[in-house]
């Protein structure tokens, strides 16, 4: 009477259905059971379904409609001749049956589903007989998909409405002139291929139930396929009881194309006023910072887009858009419109304003630059009276005369300059003159010049003229000149580094004077090799005018960059202490090097014969002094190092407004010194986009808010002195742009020169970097540089070493330093040697800043942020059980001390409410430098919280002077004697003493009071 079960699919491995909660099931009794859900429930008779209505015929549908059932159902099932044709929803009482063949007869039933999901029988059925058939639809979709001097190709599928019997055929006419027959298929493509080029054609489409009459070969054989391929139930002779003006539908089309492929590439004319003139097609000029660029474009939305990466784009002919600058040229002159977007064929894309495609909508000419799009603006007439005069023999001044102004041109903005073919510049104004300097002495040059218009569009270029330099005149003074002091095996030297003179005077300067203090005391030699290239690089512009035209050797001691390959010179012979004053002249080569050039093999040069007719002692003037004081820079201090060392972090988020902030801590030095303070946090030297230098844009400019690049020098020039460390701040997780790219996007840097390679392809701030993924956080201020690259690599590397070697930097603190991995941290640390580097790695876990000192190899120390968290707690509560870890202290210093920089403050966290402002009151921060500057770590003093009192700066400075005169460092022995409610108290290398709290205590006799203040008190031994 009663059964209980589970249900199972029979081995091997036995899956089981268990009823719900992995009980058995259970039937209490007779009758028929279903099993549903995880339930055992009794069977109920499913409902009955009434008979169908038949409410409407076409001659390709029925509409049915019947009464709902008397019992609640799950739905409804439809069945058509016993097929089921459609599973409906309970609410639904109507179906429309479509795609039904014309003068055909059906039958249809309705079952209902109870809601236990058991079909119930079919009702009675209703007969309904279709409409007799008529002609098809019209084909839909009819497109053009591809259009060239091979063919043209379409495309188009069935009509939506096939009439009322089968589509076998498609009829194709051309000029109305039928070319195809194509059999069926649910999408057709068909090639014409008796195209000619560049002639229109018209095409139409038409639907057809069997192929035209007058074609019987080809209707007998759809007729015989069919009779073979027909399901039962359709009527084998519906298609031949068609009548013959029913068989074809109305035409899809006309569609109008001509034999050229639009998006086919053209050549680009030379001259501009031409492509202008010729208005057929669109041409596009485009300036590429890429290897190669594409333009992924659609001319048609019915032909769809190209394959990526798209329409290669060639170098440009044109003379206003010359190669020798990037300009890039795409010329499609068939197209008449145009949607495109530029790109790498990698990852990429110059998209317009908003991240949209470009649109061309009428044919023309172009300009895509910094993401606009603009017509190509008719370009000025050519200058005309050009002249060209010798000043002497490395000046020549040009003049001519302004273009005629032409109906429709833009107004002239200014002129470039060719020379021997070459752009050497551009004026800044329409003033019709220009000076070329720096050119060789005897030497025939070739000038012409072209007017600019406001797109800085050339026009064609005016007359050449030729003239020959003069004699050679003085060069002018070397630029540029610095004087820095270093260390070179063990001894102090003076570095000299200087660039070659604007103007050389019309010959090689083959040699510079050195003089120190109004005294000439070294000759610099320029080495004969790169005299020698400078000769032997200038070849003439063509075999036939080798007598007169020559092009500037790249190898011009003018174009030389001082940080790159500038000139040098070491001064050994000097005393510390002493003061110096710096300069060099220039000097001319002179018979005696010429004599030894030509023995070396030099072939002298067609047209300057410079070898021959050098001139003896010819001196430029100096150039401007530059001073400096023999003062040794500092060893770099070492992680670990067993000396007192205290941070001072010498910024705040105001500072950037002083008129100079290096000159106001120049001031504080004499100070920081008397009390120990022996390590400062300059704030980031480079030029930044942002006025705390946390922006940085151009590393080699060290001019900023804070200062000139002399008075930054100044300064670190006198912390030496003082014998105070500077910590150089280093931000290159990311970097911002000085220029736009050609599509518009702020990724060309300078100093160093980098482009979107440099940039994460993720980057948030700034789209279209080409570079890898981030390998951190990525910035959402400003471009994540890619530090996978080893460019970028190397370049960090080089920046920090030259800020430590040659500006004197001598520890390190990282910025923001989640943005990428800590394997290249360590590498750039090891790479400056391994002085003291600190991490700003804003994590409040100690665990996780634990591991990521692991992660460096232990040349990275931390800010002490779990310390910060903890200690800025326990002081606000007075309980400081939480700063006694098991007898360590808390945070990295408990765990890690030497690599720990403990701080109370620092230009973020005092002025974030993330962290709720600044540290406390005046006591409350005195207890907290109390804590930090008698432990061990590396603390660090802010100053804000320097200036913030005139009693918490004294007690700063005689808590400062207690580390310094005991010797503190950042891995003395520390003892915790206290860490309750109310008071904390510590003994820290027997030599001093703290506590902190309300509660008294005293280590006992021996010791004497060195600071006290508010709830603190410090003494040290006598």
């Amino acid at each position: 009477s009663a059964c209980e079960f589970v249900l199972n699919d029979g081995g091997p491995h036995y899956r089981w259905d268990k009823a719900s909660g992995g009980g058995n099931f259970r039937a209490p009794g007779h009758g028929v059971w279903l099993v549903s859900g995880g339930r055992v429930e009794k069977l109920q008779a499913p409902p009955e379904a009434s008979v169908p209505e038949v409410v409407k015929v076409t001659r390709t549908s029925v509409s049915l409609s019947w009464r709902s059932a008397s019992t609640s159902v799950k739905g409804y099932r439809v069945f058509r001749n016993g097929q089921q044709v459609a599973a409906l929803p309970g609410g639904v009482l109507q179906y429309v049956d479509t795609g039904l063949y014309a003068a055909h007869q059906y039958s249809f039933t309705v079952a209902a589903v109870s809601t236990q999901g058991v079909l119930g029988q079919p009702s009675e059925a209703a007969v309904a007989t279709t409409e007799p058939a008529g002609k098809p639809g019209i084909p839909s979709g009819l497109r053009v998909t591809l259009s060239s001097g091979k063919g043209v190709t379409l495309e188009w599928a069935q009509p939506e409405d096939h009439g009322g019997a089968p589509v076998t055929a498609y009829v194709v006419e051309r000029d109305g002139e039928v070319v195809a027959t194509l059999l069926h298929a649910e999408k057709i493509t068909w090639t014409d291929t008796g195209v000619t080029r560049g002639d229109s054609y018209s095409y139409s489409v038409f639907a057809c139930h069997l192929p035209p009459a007058e074609q019987k070969e080809l209707r007998q054989k759809v007729l015989k396929d069919r009779e073979a391929a027909a399901p039962p139930e359709e009527d084998r002779d519906i298609l031949l009881n068609i009548p013959e003006e029913l068989n074809m539908s109305e035409a899809a089309g006309p569609i109008e194309t001509t034999a050229v492929d639009e998006l086919e590439v053209g050549v680009c004319m030379e001259s501009l006023r031409e492509q202008l003139a010729e208005g057929q097609g669109i041409t596009v000029f485009y300036q590429s910072c890429w290897g190669r660029t594409y333009a992924h474009c659609c001319s048609q939305q019915e032909k769809g887009w190209t394959p990526m990466p798209g329409v290669e784009l060639e170098s440009s002919p044109c003379h206003s858009f010359p190669d020798s600058e990037n300009w890039l040229v795409l010329c499609l002159p068939y197209a008449r419109s145009l949607e495109f977007v530029m790109n790498d064929g990698e990852r990429g894309w110059d998209k317009a304003p908003g991240g949209k495609n470009y649109k061309v909508m009428t044919p023309g000419t172009f300009l895509l630059t910094h993401g606009h799009l603009d017509p190509v603006a008719l370009p000025p007439q050519e200058p005309t009276g050009l002249s060209a005069e010798a000043i002497d023999g490395s000046r020549v001044r040009l003049i001519w005369e302004p273009p005629v102004l032409g109906d429709g041109e833009a107004p002239v903005k200014s002129y470039r300059v060719y020379r021997n073919g070459r752009v050497i510049g551009t004026t800044e104004t329409t003033k019709c003159q220009y000076q070329d300097i720096n050119l060789f002495a005897f030497t025939d040059y070739e000038y012409s010049v072209s007017a600019l218009n406001r797109q800085d569009v050339a026009g064609p270029l005016s007359d050449a003229v030729n003239v020959k330099t003069k004699l050679p005149g003085l060069p002018s003074a070397p630029r540029n000149l610095r004087a820095n002091t270093r260390k070179e095996d063990g001894k102090l030297v003076v570095q000299l580094e200087w660039e070659p003179p604007a103007d050389c005077g019309g010959a090689p300067v083959a040699s510079y004077e050195i003089i120190r203090d109004g005294t000439v005391i070294d000759i610099y030699d320029v080495p004969n090799a790169r005299i020698r290239s400078e000769a032997e690089a200038a070849k003439p512009m063509d075999p036939e005018a080798a007598a007169r035209r020559w092009i500037r050797s790249t190898c011009s001691y003018s174009s030389l960059s001082w940080f790159k390959d500038g000139m040098n010179w070491i001064d050994s012979s000097i005393e510390l202490g002493e003061c110096y004053s710096y300069q060099v002249r220039a000097v001319q080569l002179g018979p005696e090097r010429a004599s030894q050039l030509k023995k070396g093999g030099v072939v002298q040069r067609c047209g300057s014969q410079f070898l021959d007719n050098v001139l003896a002692d010819v001196v430029g003037p100096a150039s401007e002094p530059a001073q400096v004081r023999a003062v040794a820079f500092l060893d770099p201090p070492k992680m670990g190092d067993r000396r007192s060392l205290i941070l001072f972090q010498s910024f705040d988020w105001g500072s950037h407004k002083a008129e100079s902030w290096y000159t106001v801590l120049l001031g504080l030095l004499p100070e920081l010194r008397s009390a120990g303070i022996n390590m400062v946090w300059l704030p980031p030297p480079s030029d930044s986009v942002d006025d705390h230098g946390y922006l940085p844009r151009k590393w080699y400019v060290l001019d900023n808010n804070y200062g000139s690049a002399e008075e930054l020098q100044h300064l670190i020039q006198s912390m030496h002195e003082q014998e105070i460390i500077p910590m150089l701040d280093v931000v290159v997780n990311h970097r911002c742009a000085s220029l736009q790219d050609s599509g518009g996007r702020w990724l060309k840097f300078e100093e160093p020169d980098w482009e979107g390679w440099a940039v994460c392809h993720d980057s948030p701030a700034v789209p279209g970097g080409s570079g890898a993924h981030t390998t951190g956080e990525p910035a959402a201020y400003a471009p994540s540089v890619d530090h996978s690259n080893p460019r970028i690599q190397a370049d960090v590397k080089e920046y920090i070493k030259y800020l430590m070697d040659e500006i004197g930097f001598r520890a390190l603190r990282f910025d923001f330093v989640k943005g990428y991995a800590a394997r290249f941290q360590t590498e750039y640390v090891r790479a400056a040697g391994s002085p003291y580097a600190v991490a700003e790695n804003w994590n409040g876990d100690a665990n996780g800043l634990h591991d990521y000192v692991r992660q460096c190899q232990g040349v990275m120390a931390v800010y002490d942020f779990p310390l910060y968290y903890t200690l800025k707690r326990c002081i606000h509560s007075n309980n400081f059980e939480e700063l006694n870890c098991g007898g360590r202290l808390a945070g990295i210093a408990g765990r890690d001390p030497a690599r720990s920089c403990t701080f109370i403050d620092n230009h973020d966290t005092y002025q974030l409410a993330i962290v709720g402002g600044c540290f406390g009151n005046n006591d409350q921060a005195l207890r907290g430098y109390a804590l930090i500057l008698t432990h061990p770590g590396v603390p660090c003093v802010f100053y804000w919280d320097y200036v913030r009192a005139p009693y918490v700066r004294e007690k700063l400075l005689e808590l400062c002077a207690v580390r310094r005169d005991a010797n503190i460092h950042s891995t003395s022995q520390l003892n915790i004697l206290c860490a309750s409610h109310g008071l904390y108290a510590a003994i820290i290398d027997n030599k001093v003493a703290i506590k902190i709290g309300t509660n008294d205590w005293s280590p006992g006799g021996g010791w004497k009071v060195s600071c006290f203040g508010a709830e603190f008190c410090v003494w040290s031994r006598p």
